[in-house]
């Protein structure tokens, strides 16, 4: 919004000066009835009701007229306090003005009033100058006021609006940074097949790759149902399975009820990955990968766990030096907040497991 348009909404200004004029009519009306049936008071309540709805109604039109010159009025805008004041002088004369001859004209031709025309006019003019300027003044004071809290409201709206954009360009700057990561161990995977001389081996990375890679680039979208992130979950396994042959045990649960809920997509594949290469990788002897997906309390909750070398003595999320973990951390501190969270731990028996709570929403 502009500060040289009328910036009060049609709608709202409508109604903001109707109802306030109104309720002092009202209240002006009851003062009178009031006043009427005290003892020795004799009021022409039917005179009395007539002139003074008459006066405070007709400042409806002159009102919004009002509004509508001054509303965008500021000091900053108009040179300064001075100058500002200078503009609203020849607006208010010709609006108590124009009040003046508009009561006069409608008290008169409604019987309200005994006076000439004119009379009447001089009548108020002297009379209630000062209550006129009064007037003038709170309502161009109420326009300024509406005008300031729109804009607000519309900076509260666009810093809003900036917030969701930038948190949406941090969580594509996340996801784009952990997808190479994931690309790159996948390709180090196979390297190291081909040093090894397992060229059949090297064939089925390549082909499982694939798989994952078109899966990655077919869509843009940060959040899929559960099952489908399993599903590339699954693809990453195979290729693993090549690389760790008869080490590797692999559980996959997931709950019926959780099958649809959205998550965003590589939420789980980093924790497989962590478990994998820093769990399980180090042992000589064969290791278990357990995945677990179900509903709990409002809540998607993801457990991956390994039986693999457990943590290093005083690990912890926020001093680790690995990218995938801190990574998927700020992804879901960026989009979720504290409705969510990724909880790393020891595990009874020995190796680590992950816990992952997202707010749960089905697809």
């Amino acid at each position: 919004m502009t500060e040289q348009s009328p910036e009060i909404r049609v709608a709202p200004r409508w109604a903001a000066a109707a109802a306030f004029w109104l309720f002092v009519s009202i209240v002006y009306a009851g003062q009178i009835w009031w006043l009427a049936r005290l003892p020795g008071e004799h009021i022409n309540v039917r005179q009395a009701l007539t002139w003074q709805t008459t006066y405070f109604l007709l400042w409806i039109p002159l009102t919004l007229i009002v509004w509508r010159i001054t509303s965008s009025w500021m000091p900053e805008s108009s040179g300064g306090w001075t100058r500002m004041l200078l503009r609203h002088a020849p607006i208010f004369i010709a609006a108590a003005g124009a009040h003046f001859v508009l009561v006069a004209a409608v008290s008169t031709l409604l019987g309200a009033q005994r006076e000439a025309f004119w009379a009447n006019v001089m009548m108020q003019a002297t009379g209630r100058l000062h209550l006129e300027l009064l007037i003038y003044t709170a309502v161009a004071g109420s326009g300024a006021a509406l005008v300031l809290h729109q804009r607000y409201r519309d900076r509260e709206l666009a810093t809003v609006r900036l917030q969701a954009e930038l948190a949406a360009a941090r969580l594509d700057a996340l996801q784009g940074h952990l997808q190479p990561h994931f690309l790159f161990n996948s390709l180090h995977s196979i390297a190291s097949l081909a040093r090894a001389g397992d060229n059949a081996g090297v064939v089925r990375l390549i082909a499982g790759f694939s798989e994952i890679l078109r899966h990655l680039l077919s869509t843009e979208a940060r959040h899929l149902p559960l099952r489908d992130e399993l599903d590339l979950v699954e693809r990453y396994l195979e290729i693993q399975r090549v690389r760790f042959a008869d080490r590797l045990r692999v559980t996959i649960d997931l709950a019926p009820d959780a099958a649809a809920a959205r998550v965003p997509r590589l939420i789980v594949q980093p924790l497989v990955e962590n478990a994998l290469r820093h769990g399980l990788a180090p042992r000589v002897e064969a290791g278990v990968l357990n995945v677990r997906a179900l509903r709990e309390n409002g809540c998607t909750r993801i457990d991956v766990e390994d039986s693999g070398v457990g943590l290093p003595g005083g690990w912890s999320l926020a001093t680790t030096a690995g990218t995938g973990l801190r990574n998927l951390s700020s992804r879901l501190q960026a989009e979720f907040g504290s409705s969510a969270s990724l909880q790393v731990e020891a595990r009874d028996g020995g190796g680590v497991r992950a816990i992952v709570r997202v707010p749960y929403v089905a697809s």
